[in-house]
């Protein structure tokens, strides 16, 4: 890479290059064998010096690999440094940690998150069931000569609110918006007859009393939320 000038090529002076018998004094002779040692001394002496650099790393030459694509000693190294430091803030690359290197303790609630998944999965199914089946029971025991009224309100936030009407109604029917009666979890309105109400966990999101109905305002049940409008047809 960076070190082809300290390579040593021929010596200056060969012993090959001398005459069989040279004219030479003894001193003379000496340095003369000792000048290709002397050159070899130098130059391991220049490149010490130059692998002693800061820059050396840099100079230096590296077989890239598929972990570690680098041409420079100093470039693998920086490398290797910057995957430990995406490592230790959880930057990892897409499939390098497969479900065998996970400890068990991550398995152990992704594996539960998976089934908490499935779960509500299978409770949004069951309670669209439910409401079909609601639906279902309101339109059987509804009678032809039943009325309908319509009306709205504005929801004040409070946590159960009685909408009063006079009268007892069979069944009302609450959108939010004029059209909105859920979306994901939420429940911003629904149907909830005499015998059937909408009920939100242990609690009674929409039911009929005995002179309106009420409504509920907790969590993802919002049926009375602070300044939103909401229409409803109520059937006597």
């Amino acid at each position: 890479m960076g070190f082809e000038s300290y390579r040593q090529g021929a010596f200056t002076k060969r012993l090959a290059d001398l005459p069989d018998q040279p004219n030479m004094q003894a001193a003379e002779l000496k340095t003369y064998f000792d000048s290709s040692p002397e050159e070899l001394r130098q130059a391991l002496n220049r490149l010490c010096d130059a692998l002693s650099e800061f820059s050396a790393a840099a100079k230096l030459g590296y077989t890239a690999s598929a972990g570690v694509p680098a041409q420079t000693v100093q470039d693998a190294i920086e490398n290797v440094q910057k995957q430990v430091r995406d490592a230790s803030v959880g930057k990892l690359p897409s499939g390098c940690v497969d479900g065998d290197k996970l400890a068990q303790d991550v398995r152990n609630r992704l594996t539960a998150i998976e089934h908490a998944a499935e779960s509500e999965t299978n409770a949004r199914t069951e309670a669209d069931s439910a409401m079909q089946t609601d639906m279902n029971t309101v339109k059987t025991t509804l009678t032809v000569k039943t009325a309908c009224n319509f009306g709205t309100y504005t929801g004040d936030g409070t946590e159960k609110r009685t909408i009063s009407l006079g009268y007892h109604p069979k069944a009302v029917l609450v959108f939010r918006d004029g059209c909105y009666t859920g979306y994901s979890s939420a429940i911003y309105g629904g149907l909830a007859s005499e015998d059937v109400p909408l009920m939100y966990g242990d609690s009674v999101g929409l039911g009929v009393t005995d002179d309106g109905f009420q409504v509920l305002n907790s969590r993802n049940c919002a049926l009375n939320l602070n300044g939103y409008k909401y229409s409803f047809a109520v059937f006597a």
